[in-house]
């Protein structure tokens, strides 16, 4: 294979899961926000949801894998799991950062699929970590995605940290809808 295949691939799997988990949290907050009504109705952003949810999986899956094939990349196999290890600079930060956000949203999507079988004040406490992963994804992707200054990209990634924004303080003025 050439050896930009790797790379382009690493690049559109990246950009891919960062647009699928930016739909999960955003329809995930707006689930309990009655702000977005307007939208569509609850049952719409549950299916949106429960849809994009676990779509990050085989897409983020991809990204490593191709990251670990790539010969420019010098990610490892621990680089994945384990935060903050990777000697590569410039990149040092924003791949600790990806790792860190991989690892809460495995957490919290392994944990979702065990959520009856957990005390709920618990999940609902792991479960808002991914507000943190969405953070970490996101200076994930400003600090080492070669795409975040083309215009498109920086739209959509500013567009749904703004949207994150807009409907948290909405949560916080007029509360929460009941679950």
């Amino acid at each position: 294979m050439n050896d930009l295949t790797f790379w382009f691939l690493a690049r559109i799997t990246g950009l891919t899961a960062f647009a699928v988990l930016s739909l999960a949290v955003l329809s995930g907050e707006a689930l309990r926000t009655s702000v977005l009504d307007f939208l569509a109705s609850n049952r719409a952003i549950r299916r949106l949801h429960d849809f994009t949810t676990p779509l990050w999986l085989p897409l983020v899956f991809a990204h490593l894998i191709s990251l670990l094939l790539d010969k420019t990349a010098q990610i490892r196999p621990v680089d994945v799991v384990v935060p903050f290890v990777n000697p590569y600079e410039p990149y040092f930060l924003p791949i600790g950062l990806g790792t860190i956000a991989f690892d809460i949203i495995m957490v919290v999507t392994v944990t979702s699929w065990l959520k009856r079988r957990m005390n709920n004040t618990l999940w609902t406490w792991i479960h808002r970590t991914s507000y943190i992963a969405f953070v970490a994804i996101f200076f994930h992707a400003a600090q080492s995605g070669t795409d975040f200054d083309a215009p498109l990209v920086s739209a959509i990634a500013w567009s749904t940290a703004a949207a994150l924004a807009i409907i948290g303080v909405t949560r916080i003025v007029w509360g929460r809808l009941p679950a």
